[in-house]
């Protein structure tokens, strides 16, 4: 049993306080940091961490989905004992139980990654929930297929001892989908075509500045296949604490309900033997800099006689700083 289920676990066992000025917490053990999980008196899931200055005037913020009340005067109930603490409090007001797990599995990931109490991270840490739960975008398929390619990749690595999820770009524009470095990046290509074509900004493939490899993922849909949905499970797992992947992926499949990633399947078989990683050095290109006023340069390039790194190459590569 995973962390999260171990907490939603001990939500179901926990009985919601009686009175409405009231939380019910239980302390979470299983990470250094000082935090709680528990109900309020409408049963709505409750994050809290002690307050580090009850000096400073409380604070309370409201969206259709989230609260978020800072340095709160509370009465918490903890293994039946009452107590009166200066909290910072988060609830979660959503009903639906994707966005339930959504909140529990990122706010457990930002309790992992908090050294030190810090009501700024807090505030961040709504922030990005309301954005989430607000985000109403849906990926279209291409997406949906560079996404699963690159997740792909994380998982694939992964079982060979390198985990790519730390490097992942979150920010829409960049030029790469991996930073392992200042000068080491790593860009995700996949196809549903039979033969090894890509689509490649000329910045992706020629640069001065960076030592680029590629990896191209070759997908064959398969309905006994690989699911995204299982894919997802599969990343986050290996994510577990990096608020910031795990962020981006609810991100993008927020608006898809669990049918809808289990339909989108892809045979593992193939995929694991059509898997390469290309130094950009040998993807056919224009060999010439971008000319002064020329910019945004795109084509497509055939890899298919292209020289790929064996893993254990692109491993080393990768681990070399």
């Amino acid at each position: 049993m995973n962390m999260i289920d171990q907490i939603l676990e001990q939500l179901n066992k926990s009985e919601k306080p009686a009175n409405g000025d009231q939380f019910s917490l239980f302390h979470l053990s299983l990470t250094e940091s000082d935090v709680f999980y528990g109900k309020n008196a409408e049963n709505q899931i409750v994050f809290a961490t002690y307050s580090q200055n009850t000096q400073l005037r409380p604070s309370l913020q409201r969206t259709k989905k989230l609260v978020f009340w800072f340095n709160a005067k509370c009465n918490i109930m903890v293994d039946k004992q009452l107590f009166v603490k200066h909290m910072n409090v988060l609830i979660c007001l959503s009903r639906d139980e994707s966005e339930i797990i959504a909140f529990i599995r990122l706010t457990l990931a930002f309790a992992e990654e908090m050294v030190e109490q810090d009501s700024r991270k807090l505030h961040e840490l709504f922030t990005s929930l309301t954005h989430l739960f607000a985000n109403e975008l849906k990926a279209n398929p291409i997406e949906l297929q560079g996404f699963f390619g690159e997740l792909y990749a994380i998982r694939y690595y992964n079982k060979l001892g390198l985990n790519l999820s730390s490097y992942w770009q979150r920010k829409e524009k960049l030029k790469f989908d991996f930073s392992l470095s200042q000068q080491k990046k790593v860009e995700v290509k996949s196809t549903v075509k039979d033969i090894r074509i890509h689509h490649f900004k000329h910045e992706q493939l020629l640069s001065d500045l960076y030592d680029i490899c590629v990896v191209s993922v070759m997908l064959r849909a398969d309905d006994s296949g690989l699911s995204l949905l299982q894919l997802v499970s599969e990343v986050q797992e290996i994510a577990t604490g990096n608020f910031d992947t795990l962020m981006y992926i609810e991100d993008f499949i927020k608006n898809f309900d669990e049918d809808e990633l289990k339909e989108i399947k892809f045979d593992k078989n193939y995929l694991d033997r059509n898997i390469h990683v290309y130094r950009a050095a040998d993807i056919p290109k224009f060999q010439e800099e971008q000319p002064k006023g020329v910019s945004k340069t795109e084509y497509d390039s055939n890899l298919s006689n292209s020289t790929y790194l064996t893993d254990e190459e692109f491993i080393d590569w990768a681990q070399k700083y």
